[in-house]
């Protein structure tokens, strides 16, 4: 391989590495309230002819969360301890929320923008500041 091409070649392998797109990361803490984890990236980075190193603690992570709405009034069975009831009917939308503790094991996508303001549902202008950065996390699910 010529000089040249084997440089074009380790550039865009060091662009491709800089880019965050989805990863396993550990669960440190949990706020429910918040529906916000402070995590942990478990793939590490290694620069040339240094040791690998973990990436940062995360903090504040947004978790995602579904909102569901059952057609037709549909009853769903369900095991209720201490109760006789057996049925429950959902005649308005219903919030799943996560259940994760530390320790969990999850998967986070990175915005390809900073999500500092769209979180909140504002149409923002994020800039080109942060690109695919682990600042810019959301928890998926669990692995």
């Amino acid at each position: 391989m010529s000089n040249s091409t084997e440089f074009y070649s380790n550039f865009k392998n060091q662009i491709l590495l800089s880019i965050n797109t989805c990863m396993p990361c550990k669960v440190l803490s949990y706020n429910e309230g918040s529906r916000t984890a402070k995590i942990q990236p478990l793939f590490m980075v290694k620069e040339m002819n240094r040791a690998p190193e973990k990436l940062s603690v995360v903090n504040d992570v947004p978790v995602m969360f579904e909102r569901v709405k059952l057609k037709n009034n549909t009853a769903i069975s369900v095991s209720i301890p201490n109760s006789d009831h057996t049925q429950i009917t959902f005649n308005e939308p219903v919030e799943l929320e996560p259940s994760i503790n530390a320790g969990d094991t999850v998967l986070v996508v990175f915005a390809q923008r900073s999500i500092d303001d769209a979180v909140e549902g504002n149409l923002v202008y994020p800039g080109a500041s942060r690109l695919f950065d682990v600042h810019d996390a959301i928890i998926v699910g669990l692995l």
